[in-house]
């Protein structure tokens, strides 16, 4: 048994095809398909049920199965510590960051890094608040920070909760839901929104529209325009509105759904080590949400 052939299960066993599996490990397939048939053989048993191109876990199969995805998880841990001890990354980091909170503080921020780490490469991309935790845990940045949806216990990612940030539901002051001393359920439900649109595979409830009519966008800033321009309501987080608030363009909904709170958090793989510029980005960040 190797970790190569427990890379192999675990792929077919999370994606229930030999094709889908390899592609996602980039693997040919024939070599995954004996990488496969070896570890039967060593462990004596059959770990799937084969019909036809569909394959599940056998009983067996499935109670390996945790076992196996998590001493993958340790030794990408244990590689990527060795790696930050090592130095690897220490010229270059790439970050990813939703839009809840106002482009000039990441500008800002940005600009700070810049000068206060000279010796290193930052590379900052815009993601949706439900992707940010998918592109940390396959290595496709470093480090995130965002509003934080998932609320599941994965030991892939360390989420450090750095402030709360409220999230109102939203409408154009002169909207017919703004008239309302209360809005129900199927009054919202009938009514145009804006919700957040991700590319995680991964089903989120918290991020599921209410409405039964919808436009879903992958930015907070698209949601602003569209809620302002076409009269749609949606959930906003209260740093990026806060202005229109003030000057009376949008209104609270009062509905339950009308006010919550979420952790906004950095997010790192696990067993990657906090970059000083990281701990100092989520100190100022921090130091912001304080106000709110």
């Amino acid at each position: 048994m190797n970790f190569t052939q427990i890379e192999a299960f675990c792929a077919v066993a999370e994606t229930g095809s030999v094709s889908a599996a390899a592609r996602q490990i980039d693997c040919n397939r024939t070599k995954l398909s004996m990488a496969i048939k070896a570890l039967e053989k060593d462990l004596g048993t059959e770990l799937f049920v084969r019909t036809g191109n569909n394959v599940t876990l056998s009983e067996t199969g499935k109670a390996i199965y945790k076992d196996c995805e998590n001493l993958l998880i340790t030794s990408d841990r244990i590689r990527k510590t060795c790696a930050q001890i090592s130095g690897e990354f220490a010229t270059e980091v790439w970050i990813a960051h939703d839009d809840s909170l106002p482009d000039t503080l990441w500008q800002d921020l940005t600009v700070q890094i810049n000068q206060n780490f000279p010796a290193i490469s930052f590379n900052v991309v815009l993601a949706s608040s439900g992707d940010l935790s998918a592109l940390v845990e396959k290595g496709q940045v470093d480090f995130a920070f965002g509003v934080d949806y998932e609320r599941i216990d994965d030991p892939r990612i360390v989420y450090q909760p750095l402030g709360k940030i409220r999230m109102m539901s939203v409408c154009r002051s002169d909207h017919k839901l703004s008239k309302l001393p209360r809005v129900s359920d199927d009054v919202l439900r009938n009514s145009m929104q804006v919700s957040l649109a991700y590319l995680n595979e991964k089903a989120n409830p918290e991020l599921l529209p209410f409405s039964l009519k919808y436009i879903g966008f992958s930015s907070f800033e698209y949601m602003l325009k569209t809620i302002i321009s076409e009269g749609a309501w949606g959930v906003l987080p209260e740093p990026l509105i806060r202005q229109y608030l003030r000057e009376q363009k949008l209104s609270v909904i009062k509905h339950t759904y009308g006010l919550n709170q979420e952790d906004f958090c950095m997010f790192t793989a696990a067993g990657m080590s906090e970059h000083p510029a990281m701990t100092w980005t989520a100190d100022q960040i921090s130091d912001y949400l304080f106000a709110f």
